[in-house]
C-alpha cells in the first residue's frame, strides 16, 4: 500500500472519515490533537505524498504558499523563510520563495505569476522602494489570502504582523542610561517604511523623555557591514563623541565595531554598541554583540497561523498584530 497511498487509505487504516484526514493534513483546528498525531504517524508509515496537481484541479488552487521577501542575503529574511518552510512540513503545503530585490516592479511581476500559479496564500514583506502597496490588491481580487510581516504597510486591507520597533528602541535607550551612558547616538536608515520610522521616532522620544542634551543620528545608505564601517567616522571623529551607539540592524553594528577597534576604541568601555535582528554573526564578534531579538520563530508561527486560518476558512480577514522584541545582553 505504501506506493501510491491515498487519504482514503489512511482513513481506512484508522477507521475514520477521509475528510478528517484531509483537515488534519491542512492543520485544521477542528481535528483533535490526539487524532492529528495518529494521522501524522500513519502518514509517515504509509509514506503518503499528496497529489498537488490533483488537488489544484479540484480546488482551483494549489497547496503552495508563496513567501515574498526583499533580500535573502539578510539573516532575518532567510531565517524567516526557513521557519515558514518547517511549519508546512506534514501540513500538506509547499513553500515557494521569491525575492523582490526591494523593487516594486519585480513585486508586480511576482504577483502576476502567483495568480497564474493559483497559490493558496501569500506571505510578504514589502521592498524599500514600494511606496504604494496597491499592486498587492490583485490578490484580494482573486481571493488569495495575504499576510504582510515586518515591513508592513501603514494602510492595507490585508492582515499585518509587525514588530514593536518603537518600544524596542526606547528599551535600549533606557538600558544604556541605566549603564551610565548619556551620549547615545543612533544609526538609522532613511525610509518611508513604518518599521524604520518607528525606530527613529522611538529613539528621539526616549532621548527627549530622559532629558539628555546629546542627540545624534546618522543614516546608512544600505544595511550591510560595509555601510556600518563607512558611517562610523561621522559618529566618532568629531569633538563630542557618543559613548553608546544604537544601530538599525546587526550588520551595521558589526561594521561600526570593526571601525572602532581599528581606531583603538574599547568596546564597550569607551563606546557601547547595540544592534537589531539577533544575527548569528553577532555571537562570533569580539566582544559579542548586544542585540534586540525579533523572535523570528514566534513571528513565523503567528504569520503562518493567521494565513492558514484564512486559507482554511476560505475568507480574507483583516487583523493587525504587533509582537514585542527582547533585548539580548552580551558584551558590546
Amino acid at each position: 500500500m505504501k506506493n501510491g497511498a491515498t487519504i482514503k487509505d489512511i482513513a481506512k487504516e484508522l477507521g475514520i472519515h477521509h475528510t478528517t484526514v484531509s483537515r488534519a493534513l491542512k492543520g485544521s483546528e477542528k481535528v483533535k490533537k490526539d487524532t492529528r498525531e495518529l494521522i501524522l504517524e500513519k502518514v509517515k508509515e504509509l509514506e503518503y505524498e499528496p497529489n498537488l496537481l490533483a488537488q489544484s484541479f479540484r480546488n482551483k488552487k494549489t497547496n503552495i504558499i508563496s513567501v515574498i521577501v526583499p533580500d535573502l542575503k539578510h539573516h532575518f529574511f532567510s531565517r524567516f523563510v526557513s521557519d515558514i518552510a518547517e511549519l508546512t512540513n506534514g501540513r500538506g503545503y509547499m513553500v515557494m520563495v521569491f525575492q523582490s530585490n526591494d523593487n516594486p516592479d519585480v513585486e508586480k511581476k511576482i504577483l502576476t505569476s502567483l495568480i497564474s500559479l493559483r497559490v493558496a496564500g501569500v506571505v510578504a514583506s514589502i521592498g524599500l522602494q514600494s511606496k504604494s502597496t496597491n499592486h498587492f490588491d490583485i490578490l484580494k481580487d482573486n481571493n488569495i489570502p495575504l499576510v504582510f510581516f515586518d515591513r508592513v504597510p501603514v494602510k492595507t486591507p490585508f492582515s499585518t504582523i509587525a514588530l514593536d520597533s518603537y518600544n524596542a528602541v526606547s528599551m535600549v535607550v533606557d538600558e544604556m542610561i541605566r549603564q551610565g551612558k548619556e551620549r547615545i547616538a543612533y544609526v538609522s536608515y532613511n525610509s518611508h517604511l513604518k518599521v524604520f520610522n518607528d525606530m527613529f521616532i522611538g529613539y528621539e522620544k526616549a532621548i527627549s523623555q530622559a532629558g539628555l542634551p546629546y542627540k545624534k543620528c546618522v543614516e546608512v545608505k544600505q544595511m550591510f557591514v560595509d555601510d556600518g564601517y563607512k558611517i562610523a567616522s561621522l559618529l566618532v571623529d568629531g569633538e563630542e563623541k557618543p559613548n553608546s551607539i544604537i544601530c538599525v540592524n546587526d550588520e551595521v553594528a558589526i561594521g561600526i565595531m570593526k571601525y572602532l577597534k581599528e581606531m583603538k576604541y574599547s568596546v564597550p568601555n569607551d563606546i557601547s554598541v547595540t544592534g537589531f535582528d539577533d544575527d548569528p554573526m553577532g555571537t562570533v564578534c569580539e566582544p559579542e554583540l548586544t542585540t534586540v531579538s525579533p523572535s523570528i520563530e514566534v513571528l513565523a508561527n503567528v504569520t503562518f497561523d493567521l494565513l492558514l486560518k484564512q486559507i482554511e476558512g476560505k475568507e480574507i480577514i483583516k487583523k493587525d498584530v504587533v509582537l514585542p522584541m527582547k533585548l539580548i545582553k552580551r558584551n558590546s
